[in-house]
């Protein structure tokens, strides 16, 4: 048979403060503002899409897109900017442009269109995104 070791109850008294103490520090207060109220900024990049080139009659335009976040204040905007690599023929197109901010600005689709390369082309493209500044992870998508 088993026997249970008997703890004083002065000790679980002090775990039981400690963890409650523990919760209250992790636990936001409760006059806290929303995340939306405080300068969010975030994106996603979720798309590319390529309008080939023709050569000699026109260069293609890879454009980016996806959904973005930005609650700074009202008449602000946010950078973001692009380049690419694409292999089979070889292009590194780029883009860039500034995304509007506000209050309202939560999970707001977005694109840039890039500049006109005569080597851009439909296929698997490497893309890395810059924005606010910040230079994201690279991603793989079909233009």
């Amino acid at each position: 048979m088993f026997r249970y070791a008997l703890v004083p109850r002065h000790r679980i008294a002090a775990v039981a403060v400690s963890l409650a103490a523990s919760v209250a520090m992790t636990a936001p207060a409760v006059g806290a503002a929303p995340a939306a109220a405080q300068g969010v900024k975030s994106v996603q990049l979720q798309w590319a899409e390529a309008w080939p080139a023709d050569p000699p009659f026109h260069s293609g335009i890879l454009t980016v897109g996806g959904v973005y976040t930005c609650t700074e204040p009202a008449g602000t905007s946010v950078a973001v900017s692009f380049s690419a690599l694409q292999i089979m023929p070889l292009a590194m197109p780029s883009g860039s442009g500034t995304l509007p901010c506000g209050p309202g600005v939560i999970d707001a689709p977005w694109q840039v269109a890039g500049f006109p390369d005569p080597d851009v082309h439909s296929g698997w493209t490497n893309v890395f995104l810059t924005f606010d500044g910040q230079a994201l992870l690279p991603q793989q998508l079909t233009a």
